[in-house]
């Protein structure tokens, strides 16, 4: 299967929050409803908000766009997340996150996560000095009094999250996009995404990129599925969710605040999403969702959560 790839090396920090209020810590990759709402940003900034409801609209009626989550490459490696249908035995296989292309087109033909360590296949974290592409830090920062521009005397002091990458090392994602006019639109928001920053923390020159251009990436996926893998968050229709009982699969619960020019603290509606590398039942037709998480005070625009399923086939059960 052939995809279009896109691959981001950050120039400066990320602050990538898992939940609200969360202010300590951050994620290490970026989850595809915070790249979609980045992008439907950009796009809002460049072309217009009834251009963007267009855009929103081909995607939601005609499924032109599919978007993976934004995962980690290193030294010209690109790692995708572990499926869910791989439990091994070893506890310390547990750790990985993520695993080398050659490795995870193995593991979706149903081979043993475990054994392709013993082979030698490249993973995260590594069983080395440096284990991972990115260094987490919690650097102190305090509040300051919008009167005055002093310190806050009390809960002014607190602890941000922060994950930066090491310079052989950056974030990748990929996509389809079946619109032919709207190649060159997308092209120019993900410059400008690059940019702009994507994450927390941009007041203060968090989350910014380097983007060239995009590549073709082919991966080996198996004739003979009985499955799919998710490479993105995934909010399916009632439909969809048959046969969950055969599924491999974890919840994150998604919310947090609207990013808009016109309102930047109003929380969204909160919907709980399958995530990346979770392992589903073959079924024809399988699309997820855009869900509409707009508080019912909010009327300027339409605030969305992506859910459509970027997926891949795969064997269910590991050999």
């Amino acid at each position: 299967m052939k995809f279009q790839l896109c691959k981001w090396v950050p120039i400066s920090p990320l602050h990538l929050g898992e939940r609200e209020t969360w202010q300590e810590g951050s994620s290490v990759f970026i989850h595809s409803d915070t790249l979609f709402s980045g992008i439907c940003h950009c796009y809002s900034l460049l072309y217009g908000k009834s251009e963007l409801d267009n855009f929103i609209a081909k995607i939601v009626q005609q499924n032109i766009l599919k978007l993976s989550s934004a995962f980690p490459f290193w030294e010209n490696i690109l790692y995708f997340p572990i499926p869910k249908n791989q439990i091994p035995n070893d506890k310390k296989a547990y750790k990985i996150k993520f695993i080398e292309q050659a490795g995870f087109e193995q593991l979706i033909v149903g081979q043993k996560l475990e054994d392709l360590i013993s082979e030698g296949r490249k993973v995260i974290p590594r069983n080395e000095k440096i284990s991972t592409p990115w260094e987490l830090e919690n650097v102190p920062r305090i509040t300051l009094n919008r009167l005055n521009n002093h310190p806050q005397e009390e809960g002014g002091f607190f602890h941000s999250g922060r994950v930066t990458y090491r310079s052989s090392a950056g974030l990748f994602f990929l996509f389809q996009l079946d619109d032919s006019t709207e190649a060159k639109r997308f092209e120019a928001t993900i410059r400008l995404l690059a940019e702009n920053g994507i994450g927390g923390d941009r007041s203060v020159g968090n989350g910014l990129m380097e983007f060239d251009n995009f590549e073709t990436l082919e991966l080996q996926v198996p004739e003979n599925q009985d499955a799919q893998v998710s490479l993105s968050l995934y909010y399916p229709h009632a439909n969809e969710v048959v046969r969950i009982e055969e599924a491999y699969y974890e919840l994150i619960e998604r919310k947090g605040y609207i990013y808009s020019p016109t309102a930047q603290s109003l929380r969204r509606k909160s919907v709980r999403m399958f995530l990346e590398g979770s392992v589903f039942p073959f079924i024809q037709n399988r699309r997820g969702k855009i869900e509409d998480v707009k508080p019912a005070i909010f009327k300027d625009h339409n605030v969305v959560r992506n859910g459509h399923f970027f997926g891949l086939p795969c064997r269910k059960e590991v050999n």
